[in-house]
């Protein structure tokens, strides 16, 4: 199934008096809109009459990059996250049970089907986000950051057990830069920017950088902002980095970076924002470094990328990619 025709779907197919087999399977083409930094699913499904599992691929050539299977789960929680989202919008979110079967480690989730409450208003939020069908008036791409909107990601953050902490001062951002790029090759590409499905043309807004963000709890403290002003040419958009962090650094704590990382870029999406993957931090060292440096301490996972595209971002983003409901 293409990019394209994922966009559509339409909660009106939903097939409301069938069997909770065909229920889970409608539900399975909005897991497949599901983000991931390489654009690859690591992931597919087993379907059974009132279940279906969640496993991930088994891919010897990109375990080569990631022989922990890290990325593997990051998307694997990604794909957990729309799936459920899509199941507690259509009230049939039953019992979900990670990691059911230490026998078969490449199973991930089970997600029963069931009967839930209604969503609330943020779920319906984030549900709507996944194809694009909450109304803005924002150009693609052209919505500048403001930290009303980034209380708003925080907020979606929290209905996981991730957290984000943002980076938005000049300083800051270099600091993650010296720590993201040491030892890689090249310079930062941003190939995997994605903004919310919209027909407008990209606006040529300028983004005026927030100034730092305290939300409850101090998690998404900048450690790298006090009394730095952000400098940049006034003709670049800025940027605004958010470090998504879990309190573990295993399976658990990459499933749970993934489901909290779903929710930020759809919370984002939402709000008419353009995003995009920043770094995968894959190495180690990568990862401490910015669990001391930035924030709260914790083990950074993903970091995205905030604030309006850059021209080359923009043609990047309306590239069509591939989604495919896969299941067995």
């Amino acid at each position: 199934m293409s990019a394209s025709s994922m966009w559509n779907i339409s909660e009106a197919g939903f097939p409301a008096n069938d069997s909770p087999r065909q229920k889970l399977m409608f539900a399975l083409k909005y897991a497949a809109l599901a983000p991931t930094e390489s654009g690859w699913q690591p992931w597919y499904f087993r379907l059974a009459d009132t279940h279906l599992e969640l496993l991930a691929k088994n891919s010897p050539a990109r375990e080569e990059a990631d022989p922990d299977r890290r990325e593997f789960m990051i998307g694997c929680g990604s794909a957990l996250q729309y799936l459920k989202l899509a199941l507690k919008h259509f009230g049939c979110l039953g019992r979900v049970v990670l990691f059911p079967d230490l026998g078969q480690p490449a199973l991930v989730a089970r997600v029963h089907f069931g009967f839930c409450r209604e969503r609330d208003a943020q779920e319906k939020l984030l549900f709507e986000a996944m194809t694009g069908s909450r109304a803005t008036g924002s150009p693609l791409g052209g919505t500048p950051v403001t930290e009303t909107m980034l209380s708003a990601l925080s907020h979606a953050a929290a209905g996981e057990r991730g957290w984000l902490d943002f980076v938005q001062s000049e300083t800051s951002r270099q600091q993650v830069l010296k720590i993201t790029l040491l030892g890689n090759h090249g310079w930062i590409s941003f190939d995997r920017s994605r903004v919310r499905p919209a027909g407008a043309a990209a606006g040529g807004h300028a983004s005026s950088w927030p100034l730092p963000l305290f939300a409850a709890g101090g998690r998404n403290m900048d450690s790298w902002n006090a009394g730095v002003e952000p400098v940049r040419e006034p003709s670049v958009p800025a940027a605004t980095l958010a470090v998504v962090k879990t309190k573990t650094d295993d399976k658990h704590g990459w499933l749970e970076a993934g489901q909290t990382m779903a929710r930020t870029v759809l919370q984002a999406q939402a709000l008419g924002l353009a995003w995009a993957f920043f770094d995968p931090v894959r190495r180690r060292e990568a990862r401490e470094g910015l669990r001391l440096g930035v924030g709260h301490k914790g083990f950074a996972q993903v970091i995205l990328r905030f604030g309006p595209l850059t021209l080359n971002e923009t043609v990047r983003a309306a590239a069509p990619a591939t989604a495919t409901a896969t299941f067995r």
